[in-house]
């Protein structure tokens, strides 16, 4: 019997993140100023560690948004059903994941990107560009099946992407042997058959979806259900119930307090002026993180265009904020080294502060799947 090893050695986490402050404060300034000096090197550190805070929330929260698995975006989705002329997708393995071709209908029959229409209307560019990358598509056969969601890696032409499993993994369980994507025969919420008759890799036709394709509009009265359906994501991949956290702007703790599902008492929320962490209350069975708006990360959606073929014009997309949530285990954040010191100017009658941090973090590949994202418009 072999003895198990104690620790994951298929990733590291490199510390490879370095901020420092390098001020002085001038002798000779200090005797033409009316604040005391203590004072004025105080609140001096005071706002060099602020930037640094700021600095590593944005970090922790970019590392947080891009590491979520692809089927785990909550925002408004484009789907697009597949027509009998011309509108349809393929999809083709490589040996890394596959790749995914859409052709739309077109004055030409257009096998490059052009103009889509949503059920709401909106005009939307049918193809790839780069602010779809690391996102989620899947194929579709009508409005009752689809294939699992895969992660955009690349987009290689303005009709063609790269895609990936979201743990990137091309073979072993669930994958059949040989189809390198899982999910072929149906996704995790549809009927899956591993020893299916013609796989989508042999046939044509398939319609296409993306995954959070532009933020959608959070208020005070939908935003508990965003919260539920968020909880539903990770609770599909098997994590705690416990520790789950979700960081939001400040006007998310706004609108919560204001949605009526948290009326008249407030259910879970915390009314206190006590905060740990920038928790200030608990919703839907997770921990609420507050933030400022500026500390978040934003992505691009999808382009919106107009015309055909080659006289499509694209409008970049509307920007929106990633609210993270997940499970304690989902980041590893390592606040590896830090050291401050005073020492003398040489070349000047003065004192210099300095200060220095090194840190780093990691989403492990098999921990993706303990996290979540609110793909939101800005408020």
């Amino acid at each position: 019997m072999s003895t198990q090893s104690l620790f994951d050695t298929s990733e590291e986490l490199v510390v490879d993140q370095q901020k420092y402050y390098n001020f002085a404060i001038d002798k000779v300034e200090e005797l033409f100023t009316q604040a005391d000096p203590s004072d004025m090197k105080d609140a001096l550190l005071q706002n060099a560690a602020k930037e640094v805070e700021k600095i590593v929330d944005n970090f922790v929260l970019l590392k947080l948004a891009d590491g979520v698995r692809a089927g785990n975006w909550l925002g408004q989705n484009l789907r697009v059903i597949a027509s009998s002329s011309n509108t349809h997708a393929s999809v083709a393995t490589t040996a890394a994941g596959g790749t995914i071709t859409v052709q739309t209908e077109g004055t030409a029959g257009a096998t490059a990107g052009t103009t889509i229409e949503a059920p709401d209307g909106t005009l939307f560019f049918s193809g790839f560009t780069s602010a779809d990358l690391g996102k989620g598509i899947r194929l579709t056969s009508g409005a009752t099946w689809a294939t699992e969601w895969y992660r955009i890696s690349a987009v290689t032409q303005t009709n063609i992407c790269s895609v990936v499993n979201w743990d990137d993994s091309t073979e072993g369980y669930p994958i059949p042997t040989g189809d390198v994507l899982r999910g072929l025969y149906g996704g995790r919420d549809f009927t899956v058959d591993a020893n299916g008759d013609g796989k989508p890799i042999d046939l044509t036709g398939w319609g296409w979806e993306f995954q959070a394709a532009i933020p959608t509009t959070v208020t005070s009265a939908n935003i508990y259900e965003h919260f539920t359906m968020l909880d539903e994501m990770l609770n599909k991949d098997l994590n705690p119930i416990e520790d789950r956290k979700i960081i939001v702007p400040f006007s998310g703790k706004t609108m919560l307090l204001q949605a009526s599902e948290l009326q008249p008492s407030g259910i879970e929320m915390l009314y206190t002026d006590t905060i740990v962490n920038g928790r200030v209350g608990r919703v839907a069975g997770f921990d609420i993180h507050m933030t400022s708006q500026g500390r978040f990360s934003t992505k691009v959606g999808h382009s919106t265009s107009s015309g055909l073929d080659a006289s499509t014009v694209l409008t970049t997309g509307t920007t929106g904020y990633l609210w993270p949530a997940f499970h304690k285990s989902f980041c590893t954040f390592a606040f590896k080294w830090s050291e401050s010191r005073t020492v003398e100017a040489e070349s000047q009658f003065a004192k210099k502060y300095q200060g220095l941090y090194l840190y780093g973090a990691k989403i492990p590949t098999l921990r993706k799947s303990a996290g979540a994202v609110l793909y939101a418009q800005a408020v």
